[in-house]
């Protein structure tokens, strides 16, 4: 892996859903909407200072 570089594409892990879960209210009070499914389907990870999370959401709105 480049140092700051973005790793594979891996399936979602129950610890990255619970990552999703934390960012969802914040998704529904900037979008307006509910989201009635929000599931994290697959992720990438990247390293620089500090980790950061790209992370695909299954999502259906009401």
């Amino acid at each position: 892996m480049i140092p700051g570089g973005l790793t594979e594409t891996k399936p979602a892990t129950p610890e990255i859903q619970e990552i999703a879960n934390t960012v969802k209210p914040q998704l529904e009070a900037k979008t307006n909407q509910t989201y009635e499914e929000f599931e994290a389907v697959e992720y990438k990870t990247q390293v620089v200072a500090g980790i950061n999370y790209y992370i695909k959401v299954r999502v259906q709105h009401l």
